[in-house]
């Protein structure tokens, strides 16, 4: 009975011993969160100005062009003083012609009025003098009048030869190829020894200003007014911002992308060339509203509705919202939360409906 007791009195000290140390290593709420409590950082909505806009990409494109024709065609080019690229002014000449042909003509039609005028200086010197006797009964009103039909004609014919001469002369200059306004040359379409033709030799573009064009979406496109101010991005120009206005808009949309074209103008600043790469953001408009930083907002797996966590009593509650603009971090949320509300600051993988936090900040 002995051996027995002992064995009892030894197992009875044994297990004390085990339950206390188990008691011992037990979290308690004196010492940390319980083991089932996610410590969460929270942020309250808050009124954000935001603006909204549309954006476009594209290539810069002049905003005035000028086509140099030939106005001789058939004529050999006899020099080209231009190419890609130069700065010209008005006036300027591009390219000159072979006029070699037209100046024998010239020669030939001065020599022409030159005959004429002196036949019609004979005659007119005859008429004079039968004006003379015709008054005086000496000659017949026949030959008066024959006289004054010849003096007639011969100064027609001299005004004849001399438009025609003048006509030649003006042709003249359409041997040379002259750029029609200040500008660079954007396109060199012919070189000495080519045969003109009855298409663009030169492509002259303004440089004042140049525009950048892209397509605007269906849902955008009724607030886009004409003389709306837009600010444009260059690749060339990283870093920068330059102010344009919306210069023309169509009047119809595509009906293949649902978009509409929209141009912008904006001084080029002497910086700003044909072909560079645009970003083009058109200010729409401003408003006011509740928003949250884009890291407390989610979206619910396999569904397209944004989501949020919101703290009640120590419990994480999903909310279901209705998002906006996402601008500098933030997002607006047009429905589903309240200024006063206690949103959880971070998505986490451990967040879900009902979960129990502690809020670290508390």
């Amino acid at each position: 009975m002995k051996k027995y007791a002992v064995v009892l009195l030894f197992l009875a000290v044994f297990g004390g011993l085990i339950f206390y140390r188990m008691k011992e290593s037990e979290p308690t709420m004196a010492n940390g969160p319980a083991v089932d409590e996610l410590v969460v950082r929270t942020v309250s909505p808050v009124v954000r100005r935001f603006t909204e806009t549309v954006s476009f990409a594209a290539n810069v494109e002049p905003e005035e062009t000028a086509a140099v024709v030939a106005k001789v065609p058939g004529r050999t080019v006899l020099t080209v003083v231009v190419d890609e690229g130069d700065m010209v002014k008005k006036g300027q000449t591009l390219a000159t012609l072979d006029d070699s042909l037209l100046r024998q003509q010239i020669v030939q039609a001065e020599a022409a009025m030159g005959k004429a005028a002196t036949y019609a200086a004979t005659v007119r010197s005859d008429f004079k003098r039968i004006e003379s006797l015709y008054q005086e009964d000496v000659v017949s009103r026949q030959q008066f009048e024959r006289m004054e039909g010849e003096s007639k004609v011969a100064a027609r014919q001299v005004e004849e030869a001399r438009a025609a001469l003048n006509q030649l002369k003006i042709t003249l200059g359409y041997h040379t190829l002259e750029a029609p306004v200040d500008g660079v040359v954007m396109a060199r379409n012919v070189d000495p020894g080519d045969t003109a033709a009855q298409m663009p030799a030169f492509v002259i573009s303004r440089q004042e200003n140049v525009t950048v064009s892209g397509g605007v979406p269906e849902r955008r496109y009724p607030q886009v007014k004409v003389g709306q101010s837009v600010e444009v991005g260059l690749d060339a120009f990283p870093g920068e911002v330059f102010e344009g206005v919306v210069s023309r808009i169509a009047p119809s949309l595509d009906p293949a992308t649902r978009t509409g074209k929209v141009e912008v103008s904006l001084p080029s600043q002497g910086r700003i060339m044909p072909g560079m790469f645009a970003r083009v953001t058109l200010l729409l408009g401003e408003r006011e509203g509740l928003a949250l930083p884009m890291e407390a907002v989610g979206r619910m797996a396999g569904a397209s509705e944004s989501i949020c966590y919101v703290v009640s009593s120590d419990i994480a509650l999903l909310r279901k919202i209705s998002t906006g603009l996402e601008q500098e971090g933030f997002v607006e949320v047009t429905d589903g939360v309240d200024v006063d509300d206690i949103v959880i600051a971070e998505r986490s993988d451990k967040l879900r409906d009902g979960v129990r936090v502690k809020v670290a900040d508390r």
